[in-house]
C-alpha cells in the first residue's frame, strides 16, 4: 500500500514539479534563498535577516523577519508589523500571518535536515489576537513529529507579553526518491 506522502505528491511527481531524484527542481535566486543557503551551509545559516526565496510570496517578511535561535527542530524570529505587513486596520495581515506558519514550519524542518524542505500537504492558522502595527512579535517554529515520509510542526506568533496571537500547523511531505 503506498504511503500517504506518495499519494499526495503522486500528482507532482506527474506534472514535474520533482525531478527523477526526488527533489525539488524548483530554482531559487541568486544570492540563495533561505532553503538553498541551508542545503548548503547548514541549519546555522538560517540565523539573521529572512533570505526570501526570490520575488515569490514569502517575499513579504523580507526586511522584517530575523532569525534569532535555531536549535535541533526548532527556530525563533522577531517579526516587526510594518505597513508593508499590514492590513487596512494597521494589524498583522492574516496572508501574512498565513506565509509566517508556512515559512517557519518549513524552518524548523530543516533544523532536522537542511536537505529536505518538503512540499506542503497541509496548513492551517487559528487567529487570537492582532498584531498591532509597530510591534515586534516573536514566531517560534517546532517540529511535532519527523518522520520519512511525513514532517508536522507547530508555528506560534506571541506578542512581547507572551500572549498568544496566532497558532499554526504545518505538514509536509518528503517524496522518496525514485
Amino acid at each position: 500500500m503506498p504511503s500517504p506522502a506518495s499519494l499526495l505528491t503522486a500528482p507532482l511527481l506527474r506534472r514535474g514539479v520533482f525531478g527523477l531524484q526526488g527533489t525539488l527542481q524548483r530554482q531559487f535566486s541568486e544570492g540563495g534563498s533561505y532553503i538553498a543557503r541551508a542545503r548548503a551551509q547548514g541549519r546555522e545559516s538560517l540565523l539573521g535577516p529572512f533570505q526570501s526565496t526570490g520575488d515569490r510570496f514569502d517575499s513579504v517578511l523580507r526586511g522584517c523577519m530575523v532569525c534569532t535561535k535555531v536549535s535541533e527542530g526548532e527556530v525563533v524570529c522577531k517579526i516587526t508589523v510594518d505597513s508593508s505587513i499590514q492590513n487596512a486596520y494597521g494589524t498583522m495581515h492574516g496572508g501574512c500571518a498565513a506565509t509566517v506558519v508556512d515559512v517557519l514550519g518549513t524552518m524548523a524542518l530543516l533544523t532536522k535536515d537542511p536537505t529536505r524542505p518538503g512540499v506542503s500537504v497541509e496548513m492551517s492558522q487559528t487567529f487570537l489576537a492582532p498584531a498591532a502595527g509597530g510591534e515586534v512579535v516573536t514566531a517560534t517554529g517546532t517540529v511535532s513529529k519527523y518522520g520519512k515520509s511525513l514532517g508536522f510542526t507547530e508555528v506560534r506568533v506571541t506578542d512581547s507579553k507572551g500572549k498568544l496571537l496566532v497558532s499554526g500547523r504545518h505538514t509536509k511531505a518528503f517524496p522518496a526518491e525514485i
